[in-house]
């Protein structure tokens, strides 16, 4: 899966569980004018990638390539509102993750989400704006592959030649 499909993915399951309209998940990277209402909204923000293994494998027989990586993809989900909704309801995106759907949405994608730090209350950095923000910290463990053409075996010998002579 890619960052954007990770994101998307994650914007599904809160969106689903909380019972939210789509134009209230914000993949962070996309020039957003946060609303001016009252209401709810999500904002999911990509942040770093570790790579935990790399496979290789060419099959003998057909010389196909196929190269593949586990990697750790660092999100962060921030809930906020102007008015009481962020303060009141941000555990929910936490608690969608984690619910049987947020679960089988994730299994289904071949990736696993993991919490990786405490949530945070970001509100008391917005001054007196009372933009309430809670930050909630995820990890998404994913696979991904790539699979690639018949490449020229080097080392791999014809088959026998040698004559003997009796």
């Amino acid at each position: 899966m890619t960052i954007t499909e990770v994101g998307q993915l994650l914007g599904n399951v809160i969106q689903a569980y909380m019972g939210l309209d789509a134009s209230r998940i914000v993949l962070k990277d996309e020039q957003f004018d946060a609303p001016k209402d009252q209401a709810i909204y999500i904002l999911i923000e990509y942040e770093s990638s570790k790579i935990a293994g790399i496979q290789h494998s060419v099959d003998p027989d057909t010389g196909i390539e196929t190269i593949s990586h586990s990697v750790f993809m660092d999100f962060a989900i921030e809930v906020c509102s102007k008015g009481r909704d962020a303060q009141d309801r941000w555990q929910e995106a936490l608690w969608a993750l984690f619910s049987v759907g947020g679960q089988q949405a994730a299994e289904t994608a071949n990736c696993a989400f993991f919490r990786s730090t405490p949530p945070l209350d970001l509100s008391s950095i917005e001054g007196a704006g009372a933009l309430r923000r809670h930050r909630i910290p995820v990890i998404v463990s994913t696979v991904q592959s790539k699979i690639g053409s018949a490449v020229p075996q080097i080392g791999k010998f014809p088959a026998d030649t040698i004559k003997v002579e009796a």
